[in-house]
């Protein structure tokens, strides 16, 4: 048994599945992705096993599949979850760009039902939701990107009118908007908004990367031609 062969069986104990075979693919493809999964195998595994049934694989395959991509970036390193390990909310990912220079990832999968509707209302009005959910869990002490990945196509166009949508609802004070979400306030939505540096809309491909005007923490713009080269 080869020390890949080995790698697959501790995570997935032996039983192949659709994201077995997946994950085999990239460890094969990418010398780094297996370090990557070799130094968080317990913690993979624990995922695969203890996955929620309404979905929980497709998410951590959302989470093992962003990792894949950014380590395309030869000045890209990921660490795992390092927020939970402190027992705190977080992003997924913290990545370190060309050893000095960090910043959080953190991965929402955005379902084709989600997707499939044929009122772009219902769409735009989803994508603010996952925004406001998401915002709330972004650290204000550093860079903080959402990578949406989609399980169909994204439109960019509706995610574009979402932003500004939430942007004139803060700034109209639409108190009820946010207090229903988790806000004390739209000031409160805000100051969590400014912690967002960018978002990856990504399907198959980078479809498109929105930086925040209003990031308290803007990406500099090697970063950002970083990101732009993970496509391939």
């Amino acid at each position: 048994m080869t020390a890949l062969d080995d790698l697959l069986d501790h995570l997935f104990e032996g039983k192949p599945s659709e994201l077995s075979t997946e994950v085999e693919g990239w460890l094969r493809g990418s010398r780094r992705f297996q370090t990557f999964v070799t130094t968080y195998r317990d913690k993979i595994r624990t995922k695969i096993k203890h996955a929620p049934a309404d979905g929980g694989l497709l998410d951590l395959r959302a989470e093992l599949a962003t990792a894949e991509i950014l380590l395309r970036e030869e000045r890209f390193t990921l660490a795992y979850e390092t927020y939970t390990a402190a027992r705190q909310r977080g992003p997924d990912f913290t990545v370190t760009f060309k050893t000095h220079t960090l910043f959080n990832v953190e991965v929402r999968r955005i379902r084709s039902r989600d997707l499939n509707d044929s009122d772009p209302e219902a769409r735009i009005s989803k994508l603010m939701n996952v925004l406001c959910d998401k915002v709330g869990q972004m650290p204000p002490s550093m860079m903080n990107m959402l990578w949406l990945y989609g399980e169909r196509a994204l439109d960019t166009d509706d995610f574009t009118e979402a932003t500004v949508r939430l942007r004139q609802l803060a700034e109209r004070k639409q108190e009820d908007y946010f207090t229903r979400r988790g806000f004390q306030n739209a000031v409160d939505f805000l100051k969590c908004y400014r912690q967002l540096s960018g978002v990856v809309l990504w399907q198959g491909g980078l479809q498109h990367l929105w930086l925040n005007s209003l990031a308290r923490h803007p990406l500099p713009a090697d970063l950002v031609n970083g990101l732009r080269r993970l496509e391939r």
